[in-house]
């Protein structure tokens, strides 16, 4: 795990963030500032790997919007796989 991730996820703690599913592992993320970003997760190989619209994520970044909406998707394909 990279630093800029462990960051990311630090920062996706202290800020309370909305997120809405959209579907097939889309996500919109809505900031306090009311900024919205859209999150898609894919899996490749067995990795789930995540992009974000946001500027850090157009620089191939982690972002904190990318951890908020992980943990939707995680909990809905946990959900559907049963």
């Amino acid at each position: 795990m990279t630093q800029n991730l462990i960051n990311a996820i630090e920062k996706s703690k202290r800020i309370k963030m909305s997120v809405r599913y959209l579907g097939q592992r889309a996500y919109l993320v809505i900031t306090p500032a009311n900024h919205q970003y859209t999150v898609r997760f894919e899996m490749i190989n067995g990795l789930r790997y995540g992009r974000c619209t946001c500027l850090a994520g157009s620089k191939n970044l982690a972002c904190y919007h990318l951890p908020k909406a992980g943990l939707v998707d995680s909990a809905i394909q946990t959900m559907t796989a049963h």
